[in-house]
């Protein structure tokens, strides 16, 4: 009798869990996703910003150059697909400010 209710709560139970478990995965999986999207919106913004200060100015500081080419390896790898790429090589271009 005992072992009847115990196996009927377990039957009950460990389904319950998993589909909490499976649920709180993919709510996980989707903010991971959302803050994916948002860091490659940030990584292009300030890239693009970047790219308008400098070419104006027509030179660059080095370490604004490789921090500029940083972000964007960073954007590739996030696999980022825009414009980006075209900013970058016109920024490196640029002449290094001394």
């Amino acid at each position: 009798m005992v072992e009847t209710v115990i196996n009927t709560i377990i039957s009950y139970i460990i389904p319950l869990i998993l589909g909490y478990l499976i649920c709180l995965m993919k709510s996980y999986r989707e903010r991971d996703k959302m803050q994916q999207e948002a860091l490659k919106c940030l990584l292009r913004s300030n890239i693009t910003s970047k790219y308008y200060v400098y070419t104006e100015l027509k030179e660059i500081p080095l370490y604004e150059k490789e921090n500029i080419n940083y972000m964007y390896e960073q954007y590739v790898k996030m696999k980022g697909n825009s414009y980006v790429g075209g900013l970058v090589e016109e920024i490196n271009k640029l002449q290094i400010k001394k």
